[in-house]
């Protein structure tokens, strides 16, 4: 039977202490999980803290238009609820971004760089999607009714 070498020796010694080391922050990660609730936490919907808009106090949305389209591209909503869209223009977005249609609310806008352009309207009753498109219909975005 062959005896390891004192490198060989060495390197098994150093195994272990990785292994014990691995070990450790395995046990330490599974602590922290047991402390902080563990496991999974159901997801939560981004509505379920927001104050749904009202005719009187619409619910205001900001929305970026760029080259990378807009941000956000889905925006959740409730049926029947009141939002004002707040469209901000970035030229890199070029022409096809200087005008937002939605075509299903029949609306349309020009938007400027020099300030925000606001989009008032009342979601359908329904569940479903309210789309929105720059004009050339290339950059897309969506209301999620939920």
């Amino acid at each position: 039977m062959n005896t390891p070498s004192k490198n060989q020796k060495r390197h098994l010694v150093s195994m272990s202490g990785s292994r014990w080391q691995q070990a450790a922050l395995l046990g330490a990660l599974a602590a922290l999980s047991i402390s902080s609730g563990g496991g999974c936490k159901k997801a939560t919907s981004s509505l379920e803290s927001v104050t749904p808009g009202t005719p009187q106090a619409p619910r205001k949305v900001a929305v970026q238009v760029s080259n990378q389209g807009f941000t956000p591209a889905r925006i959740p909503g409730r049926p029947g609820e009141s939002l004002v869209l707040v469209f901000s223009y970035n030229k890199s977005a070029g022409e096809c971004g200087r005008e937002v249609v939605l075509p299903a609310q029949n609306l349309r806008a020009t938007l400027s760089e020099d300030k925000p352009s606001e989009l008032a309207l009342t979601l359908p009753t329904g569940t479903g999607e309210v789309t929105f498109t720059c004009g050339m219909n290339m950059l897309r975005g969506a209301i999620i009714l939920e």
